[in-house]
């Protein structure tokens, strides 16, 4: 039995090999023959495609963020919520009961660039080639500049006024408390060029750091021109002096331009009273030496002088007119401004919206409060890392 079956096994295990022997040769006979040697590579694919950065953030990133930063946050809301409102309560108490009132001196003036009634003699000059007929100082852009102008201010500033100097009482309250400074001050200012100097450029650029304002619409024509400050009376007299001395440098400007005209004119019909006088002299003298005029030269020059004397009497005309009116006008000389709006007592009040700096130091504390809590986990997590 034991023989049987050894020979059962052995039997199946020739015929196992033999099966796997011929599927070997089946496959090796019906197989595509390779058309390539084994040594040969084929060349290396480029990969087109883009490897992903490690730095590179998705939308989907951003969203987690987002989420985390929420999950910070939103268990710190009561906190925020009350440290927000606490500072905007007591922004907006501060601004009611302690902040200092703003006080605005406006002017709304039209400028007349061909005011002052020179306009027709500068153009008159101007045609005859006489000059004096630039108006680069008669524009409005000119006017807005030198109002707020650093020499304009020190001249405001240094003026004698009823209620003392502007600079005095600028420095009022400096003076009081620093005794150093008030030494200093009134020992050297005005005395010491240098040292004026340099208070007025102080003055000069804090002004034009919000306390001056000048505006000019190019379709109406109007300059606006303000100055907010602190004291009532200050605005108001700082106002009136850098308007005042606007107009009069300006006024004075056109006076210049204007005696410059009537000198033109006096020159030229100086000159022209002499020529004509020439010109009458040499023709009253031909025409005695030729009583009888008999040949054709003779009445050439004759006609020659009496053109020339004709000419020299329509120009002397003409010079004699522009000297009348530039006299005339340089003595009905008007001041370049019309008023349409000038500051009165009391002057406009701005003390500050209390709600409004409620709200914005509501926001801003609880803006700050979300940086702070977002920015304590995250350097934690950057510690941790």
């Amino acid at each position: 039995m034991g023989v049987k079956i050894g020979q059962c096994v052995e039997g199946y295990s020739q015929g196992r090999i033999i099966r796997t022997i011929s599927s070997q040769f089946l496959l090796n006979c019906t197989s595509k023959p390779q058309e390539t040697r084994m040594d040969q590579q084929l060349p290396e694919q480029p990969n087109f495609t883009q490897p992903k950065a490690d730095d590179e953030i998705t939308l989907k990133d951003i969203i987690l963020k987002i989420q985390e930063w929420w999950s910070i946050v939103w268990p710190q809301r009561t906190k925020i919520i009350a440290l927000s409102l606490a500072i905007g309560l007591v922004a907006a108490l501060y601004t009611k009961f302690f902040t200092k009132p703003s006080y605005t001196a406006s002017y709304q003036l039209f400028f007349q660039e061909e005011s002052g009634g020179l306009s027709g003699a500068m153009r008159l000059a101007s045609s005859f080639g006489l000059g004096g007929g630039g108006g680069s100082a008669s524009s409005s852009a000119t006017v807005q500049e030198f109002i707020t102008s650093r020499n304009n201010i020190a001249h405001a500033m240094t003026a004698d006024l009823e209620n003392g100097r502007l600079i005095d009482r600028y420095y009022a309250e400096v003076i009081e408390e620093n005794e150093e400074f008030a030494v200093e001050f009134t020992s050297k200012f005005g005395a010491n060029q240098r040292y004026t100097d340099s208070v007025l450029t102080q003055v000069y650029l804090a002004f034009n750091e919000g306390v001056l304002g000048a505006t000019f619409d190019e379709e109406s024509g109007v300059l606006g021109f303000n100055v907010t400050t602190y004291d009532e009376s200050f605005t108001y007299d700082l106002a009136t002096q850098l308007v005042q001395n606007t107009e009069s440098q300006f006024k004075d400007w056109k006076r210049q331009k204007g005696l410059s005209a009537v000198r033109a004119f006096q020159g030229k019909v100086d000159s022209l009273e002499i020529a004509l006088d020439a010109t009458l002299r040499r023709l009253g003298e031909y025409q005695d030496q030729n009583n009888s005029l008999i040949s054709a030269v003779d009445k050439m020059e004759q006609m020659r002088l009496t053109i020339d004397m004709e000419s020299l009497k329509v120009a002397y005309g003409e010079y004699i007119k522009g000297l009348e009116m530039s006299k005339a006008e340089l003595m009905n000389l008007e001041g370049p401004f019309k008023y349409f709006d000038e500051p009165i007592f009391p002057l406009q009040k701005d003390k500050g919206s209390a709600a409004k700096a409620g709200v914005f130091g509501s926001i801003i504390t609880g803006f700050l409060l979300v940086l702070f809590f977002i920015g304590r986990v995250e350097a934690g997590n950057i510690m941790a890392d």
